[in-house]
C-alpha cells in the first residue's frame, strides 16, 4: 500500500516513523543526516502514503485552498504504521509535519504504541476542530 524507507541504524531499538508525501520524500535522507548528529543510535522509517489529504486526514472535509478535499483514511494509515511497531522491546516515535503533524496528534489519541509524538504545525483548521 505505502512505500517504506529507513535510515539510520537498521538494528536500533529506537524508531521515529514519519509519514511523508512526495513533496518531501526526497528529503528524508538529509533529515536522518541531521538526526544523526545528535543521536547516534536510530533508525527513521520514512512511510510515503499515496494520497497525502486522504491518507492522513482523521475526517473528511472540503478544500481549504484548491479543489482538493480530505478523506478520513488516517485510522487505515494507522494501522499500516502500527504493523511496523511490532518489537515490543524497541521504543517508538511519530513524527510529523503539517497534516502529518495532525495525524500524530490522532494517534497519539487511538494508541499508546508510540514513546513519544511530535506534531510540527500540525494543521488543524478542520470545520468544528478548534470548538472541540
Amino acid at each position: 500500500m505505502f512505500e517504506v524507507f529507513e535510515y539510520g541504524n537498521p538494528g536500533s531499538k529506537r524508531i521515529i516513523i514519519q509519514p511523508v508525501g512526495d513533496h518531501d520524500a526526497d528529503d528524508m535522507a538529509g533529515e536522518a543526516t541531521i538526526i544523526a548528529k545528535e543521536t547516534e543510535d536510530f533508525k527513521l522509517i520514512a512511510v510515503k502514503v499515496d494520497d497525502w489529504n486522504k491518507d492522513l486526514s482523521p475526517w473528511e472535509a472540503p478544500p481549504v485552498f484548491g479543489d482538493e478535499g480530505f478523506g478520513s483514511g488516517a485510522g487505515e494509515t494507522l494501522k499500516v504504521i502500527l504493523d511496523l511497531c511490532k518489537d515490543d522491546t524497541a521504543s517508538y516515535y511519530l513524527a510529523g509535519y503539517s497534516l502529518a503533524g495532525l495525524f500524530a496528534l490522532f494517534a497519539a489519541f487511538e494508541t499508546d504504541r508510540f514513546k513519544g509524538i511530535v506534531a510540527a504545525s500540525p494543521s488543524y483548521g478542520f470545520p468544528d476542530l478548534q470548538s472541540m
